[in-house]
């Protein structure tokens, strides 16, 4: 786009000059003619600029996406099927306020709730559900904690839950059926949910979680595990679907 563009003389167009045409004016001119080391100066300038745009054009395509980070926004689910979503601003045993877009702090006491999700994530659950545990995926690092009736633990991350038992892993060839009549309780043992910091490293500036501990500490496993109670046989089962009224 540079060949047809007035330059210099006022009167010569770049190639022009550059080629030394005949049919180039040397009609004098305001404007300073450019000599021999002015046109070479130039065409130095003129390939250096469209080495410095092919470099941007092609770390512009090279550049990874940013990883999107989990939301930090949290939906509660009341007894009465209520809900309400926001992050969380402070929390206590018995009671956990939270901040709802255009709308004051809620505080809401635990007794309740029935429910509290993070995208697809159960972070708590005040009923006993097998048909969550059926519908947990379980992410790297995370697993099932089950209580068994004859008092052992098992902590693992079965190949499949069906409606009556967990199918795990044994050897190569080898699966073991664990009947549901055997379990009486199972926890989701589920990551902790990323930091404030962390979500805002890896959506505005991925690079920077090279400088920030909690970056190794996820890649490693060592970020926490949260038990999350599903099912205990002790209580009533209710697998019924949980939906907002409102």
């Amino acid at each position: 786009m540079f060949v047809k563009e007035i330059h210099a003389t006022g009167q010569c167009t770049i190639r022009e000059v550059t080629t030394g045409s005949q049919g180039c004016s040397h009609s004098p001119s305001t404007y300073p003619v450019a000599g021999p080391k002015a046109v070479c100066i130039a065409l130095i300038l003129l390939v250096a600029q469209s080495s410095s745009l092919g470099s941007a054009q092609l770390l512009h395509h090279r550049r990874p996406k940013p990883v999107q980070p989990t939301s930090t926004s949290f939906t509660f689910m009341k007894k009465d099927r209520s809900c309400v979503g926001g992050p969380i601003t402070k929390i206590d045993p018995s009671s956990v306020t939270i901040a709802p877009s255009q709308a004051p702090a809620l505080t809401l006491e635990r007794v309740d709730l029935l429910q509290v999700t993070q995208n697809d994530s159960v972070l708590f659950s005040a009923r006993s559900s097998w048909r969550d545990v059926e519908a947990v995926h379980l992410l790297a690092h995370e697993s099932f904690l089950l209580g068994l009736r004859s008092g052992k633990t098992i902590t693992g991350r079965p190949l499949r839950v069906t409606d009556d038992a967990m199918i795990f892993k044994r050897d190569i060839w080898l699966k073991q059926r664990l009947p549901k009549d055997q379990i009486q309780t199972v926890a989701y043992l589920r990551v902790k949910p990323n930091s404030k910091v962390f979500d805002y490293f890896t959506q505005e500036a991925p690079a920077l979680l090279f400088f920030y501990p909690e970056y190794y500490d996820r890649l490693s496993g060592l970020e926490g595990r949260i038990p999350v109670r599903l099912y205990d046989a002790v209580m009533a089962q209710n697998d019924s679907t949980l939906t907002c009224s409102r």
